[in-house]
């Protein structure tokens, strides 16, 4: 298809649905990018993006809740904002959406608008019109340019290019790659001081549990003392003050001239004790070290699936187990559905995951019944997944035992199977105890697990 033709059906299209309808709202959800939305229940709203690569519009009945302020964007709203639409038009029979507007004003004033949008890779503009003149542009240009954008000055349309364009099916995934992509570009850039430093958590942690397995690799090189101590003892009559060495296994082993064979016990059975200390006490600072590394993970993993709640909520869980410090970041309020997971449909079969502690906290504790399924990464931190169905059939573990992988970012990983009934609860949110359990091993997926997310509802 032409891509003359193409716009002539999006035109035809958008004065279906919404001719006749007022501009209610205007959201600018990137420097490029802009949502029109209209008076009409149910109706479809105006995505334009200028985006350099590939400028497009379309109508979309998706939903975004956000908006970034930029001086255009601001004044267009001003201007454009509840105007009466009143069609739309393909302008100079070229590759321009013209988007004409009737605004009343506070003194009954009629301004007749037309705003055009210019589809042209690396040059594409939004020039608003005021009979005939430029009253705003997204860029404006010069007198020495091919096509001047002068404010109060007459538009005239750029020089039409006299071959035919084809739609090219590389752009249409591009279009659509770029759209469904926007809210996450937004999120990553409204939140990357916290997605930094949770990372910076994450390395300094990583950088302390080098450092203690280190001392702990150490000391356990010393608990040979007590081997030393014990040969010492065996042998103490045959040791004297002033000796610097005596033989345990045809080594030689360093004395403390000194000292008496008593205190040179003594200093071997210290030395061990202090040893076997130091490991009891990494040990545990190791588990506790590693168990927060791998929590900071499975955020880090599901960054790519949050969505603005997600992020807000994950904040308050983070400020809660004081990984994020109060100060730096205001603790959320109202997040009324902080602790609801989310839910996919998979064969009818709903399929519930958590995204945070608490979340997943409640799909198993409170959402699922006994007979349900209970599926995870075995011994790590990951999203706990729910099969809402007794008796289970191969597809559907097939799919909940990938859907557990592919959330951890994984290519492959063990993955166990336990009904509900025999897991309980673990010391803090989100941990569990499991008494019976089956492990399978996940090397490939077979399903388009990104298609299901953009589906995901809350409980």
């Amino acid at each position: 298809m032409q891509i003359i033709e193409e716009t002539k059906n999006k035109v035809e299209e958008i004065n279906t649905l919404l001719k006749g309808t007022y501009l209610n709202k205007i959201q600018s959800l990137s420097e490029y990018d802009y949502l029109f939305s209209f008076s009409k229940s149910k109706s479809p709203s105006l995505f334009i993006s200028l985006n350099v690569k590939n400028p497009f519009f379309r109508l979309t009945d998706k939903k975004f809740y956000f908006n970034n302020s930029n001086a255009f964007f601001i004044r267009l709203k001003n201007k454009l904002l509840n105007s009466l639409f009143l069609k739309a038009s393909i302008y100079n029979d070229d590759n321009i959406l013209a988007l004409e507007f009737i605004k009343t004003t506070d003194t009954y004033d009629k301004i007749h608008y037309t705003l055009l949008f210019e589809i042209f890779k690396s040059n594409s503009n939004l020039v608003l019109l005021v009979d005939g003149k430029v009253d705003e542009a997204f860029r404006y240009k010069g007198i020495d340019t091919h096509h001047p954008i002068i404010k109060n000055a007459l538009y005239e349309a750029p020089t039409k290019i006299s071959f035919i364009k084809e739609v090219k099916e590389k752009d249409k995934i591009a279009e659509e790659n770029y759209f469904e992509s926007i809210e996450r570009l937004h999120l990553n850039e409204k939140y990357k001081n916290i997605n930094l430093e949770i990372k910076r958590r994450k390395k300094s942690l990583e950088k302390k549990l080098e450092k203690i397995k280190e001392d702990q690799d150490e000391a356990k090189k010393k608990l040979i003392h007590k081997d030393y101590a014990d040969a010492l003892l065996v042998m103490l009559d045959e040791v004297k003050r002033g000796d610097e060495f005596f033989v345990f296994n045809d080594e030689k082993i360093k004395l403390d001239a000194s000292f008496s064979p008593s205190q040179n016990l003594e200093r071997f059975y210290k030395l061990y004790k202090k040893a076997k200390a130091t490991i009891a006490s990494t040990q545990e600072f190791i588990k506790k070290t590693e168990d927060e590394i791998e929590y900071l993970n499975n955020i880090l993993n599901n960054l790519g699936i949050f969505n603005e709640n997600d992020y807000e909520e994950i904040l308050e869980e983070l400020v809660n187990k004081k990984i994020l410090k109060v100060s730096h970041y205001k603790k959320p309020k109202n997040l009324k559905n902080a602790a609801k997971p989310y839910y996919i449909l998979f064969n009818d079969t709903k399929i519930g995951f958590g995204k945070n502690s608490m979340q997943n906290d409640n799909l198993t504790f409170k959402y699922a019944s006994k007979d349900d399924y209970f599926v995870h990464l075995k011994n790590v931190h990951s999203n706990h997944i729910i099969i809402f169905k007794k008796d289970l059939d191969d597809k559907t573990l097939e799919f909940a035992l990938e859907f557990a992988t592919y959330l951890s970012k994984k290519n492959d990983a063990e993955v166990i199977l336990a009904k509900v009934k025999t897991i309980k609860k673990g010391n803090e949110p989100g941990l569990v105890l499991l008494s019976n359990y089956e492990s399978y091993f996940i090397k490939e997926f077979h399903y388009n697990f990104e298609e299901y997310l953009k589906k995901a509802n809350r409980f």
